[in-house]
């Protein structure tokens, strides 16, 4: 059997169609169409239908995708140990990003890395901790960049520096004291979606102080969530990294809410069972060098 057929089934899976696909790989969409086809007479099974105008895994396209998973796996690993004895990491790396990390901290990094691995094909993706988690487990991805969001046991995981989380409002609120039990506020709460840990970590800390708010504002943005804020539209718990210009200049206040603040750890996570490339050690290596 052709590998190469594999690799193809998996990218089309990971990218959700075969244009997609072709595009990823760097060929026409006839091509691919053609290798799946191929794979599919090798194994005697069809791997996809056709339901509207998508292209679907069938159940016998589902039973195998983890066999071409580890396929893969074992594949990536042989590159990644061959690489190993290159002086200069080549091939293609993607890393998935918590968005705060992405528009604060990343920049620096990413220079560093484009200098040193001048040669990487670098994919670079957004993504909340829970997805970035399961998406290495399910090794889709190369590197996270994420915070500890539960069981990762399955990762390889390097810790860097805490970082304090802070409640911030507009400077026109007056009063607002949230240490305080037992109390309920009129005013919005801004955050990124249910599976935010900022926002998880405050909804935890005021139901135990068996405090209540009237709404939730659920914002993609971490530049819009502040902007809101300081528009004394509803306040917000952010690592303070992302605040500190606007804390300095006046533009937003910090609430006093916890006696000493909490605090997340940034990290950055691969597979366990995966072979470290070399352009993953460069780019861990970014990551020391600017956290």
């Amino acid at each position: 059997m052709n590998l190469k057929r594999f690799l193809t089934f998996k990218t089309i899976v990971e990218e959700g169609s075969f244009l997609k696909a072709s595009q990823k790989l760097y060929c026409t969409q006839s091509t691919v169409t053609f290798q799946i086809k191929q794979l599919e007479q090798d194994l005697s099974l069809q791997l996809f239908e056709k339901i509207g105008r998508k292209m679907v895994l069938t159940q016998a396209g589902e039973r195998i995708l983890p066999y071409v998973y580890e396929l893969t796996r074992v594949m990536e690993n042989i590159e990644g140990t061959a690489q190993q004895e290159s002086s200069e990491p080549t091939g293609e790396l993607k890393v998935l990003v918590a968005e705060t990390q992405l528009a604060y901290k990343m920049a620096n990094v990413l220079k560093e890395f484009r200098i040193r691995a001048p040669k990487v094909r670098l994919s670079l993706q957004s993504q909340n901790c829970y997805q970035i988690r399961d998406e290495l487990i399910a090794d889709k991805a190369d590197l996270g960049v994420f915070y500890r969001v539960g069981n990762d046991n399955a990762l390889k995981v390097h810790e860097f520096k805490e970082e304090p989380l802070v409640l911030i409002a507009s400077p026109l609120l007056k009063g607002m004291d949230l240490q305080k039990r037992g109390q309920h506020f009129d005013l919005g709460f801004i955050s990124n979606g249910p599976k935010c840990l900022f926002r998880q970590t405050f909804e935890s800390t005021i139901q135990e102080r068996n405090i209540t708010i009237d709404n939730m504002i659920e914002l993609s943005s971490i530049n819009t969530i502040k902007n809101c804020v300081e528009g004394n539209i509803g306040i917000s718990y952010l690592p303070r990294f992302t605040v500190e210009k606007e804390l300095q200049e006046g533009s937003l206040q910090e609430l006093k809410f916890t006696d000493e603040p909490q605090m997340i750890k940034p990290r950055c996570g691969y597979h366990a069972g995966k072979c470290v490339t070399p352009a993953m050690e460069v780019f861990i290596d970014c990551m020391r060098n600017e956290y």
